[in-house]
């Protein structure tokens, strides 16, 4: 009797722990403007249009985040998400908001943003901006993409909480010509020819 009473209870406790962690998630205003923010996607050199205009919204927004307090550089074309960041399910093709309107180039009014996995404390958000099914995608000789330098918030806010905003924290980045494959293995062969030469040295 006291073992099945002792195992109701485990299951009881277990139960609750389960319902509490899948309802455990953070919340973000996936914008780029709003009464905090101002960080239009521009084209970067090469990338095919004006440089430092807003892009076109041949272009999507997308979201990397780090659980905690991270440093990451704006994007140069090369990166993929970093070891130890996620990638946030929302997208929100750029100049398409309910706001930005036509004159909103590489600005983007997206959906409140889930983060599933979060439950309190500081967080680093990059904003991704890429012209191709996904960001990784984005890999051919039209392609272009880029991300924002990471972002840390001290906290963000749990339903039924109003999502809050990126704040001042998200800044200005361009997108950039993606290198073919053939440049990165080049580049790898050089690195190893100047290792060769250093070593006959």
């Amino acid at each position: 009797m006291k073992r099945k009473l002792a195992a109701a209870i485990l299951g009881i406790a277990a139960s609750v722990s389960m319902v509490s962690s899948s309802h455990a998630q953070g919340v973000i205003a996936f914008n780029n403007y709003d009464t905090s923010t101002f960080a239009p996607v521009t084209y970067g050199a090469g990338a095919n249009g004006t440089l430092g205009v807003g892009v076109n919204n041949t272009y999507t927004a997308g979201l990397w985040y780090f659980l905690g307090t991270a440093s990451l550089a704006a994007g140069n074309g090369k990166d993929t998400l970093p070891a130890g960041w996620e990638l946030a399910s929302v997208t929100q093709q750029i100049n398409s908001g309910s706001t930005a309107g036509a004159g909103g180039e590489g600005l983007f009014f997206g959906p409140a943003a889930s983060i599933t996995d979060y439950v309190s404390g500081p967080i680093t958000f990059s904003v991704t901006a890429y012209n191709a099914a996904t960001y990784n995608a984005a890999s051919g000789p039209s392609n272009y993409r880029g991300h924002s330098a990471g972002f840390t918030l001290p906290s963000i806010s749990i339903p039924p909480s109003p999502a809050g905003q990126f704040g001042p924290g998200l800044t200005t980045f361009s997108v950039l010509p993606v290198p073919e494959p053939s440049i990165f293995a080049l580049s790898g062969l050089g690195a190893a020819a100047l290792m060769l030469i250093r070593r006959k040295k």
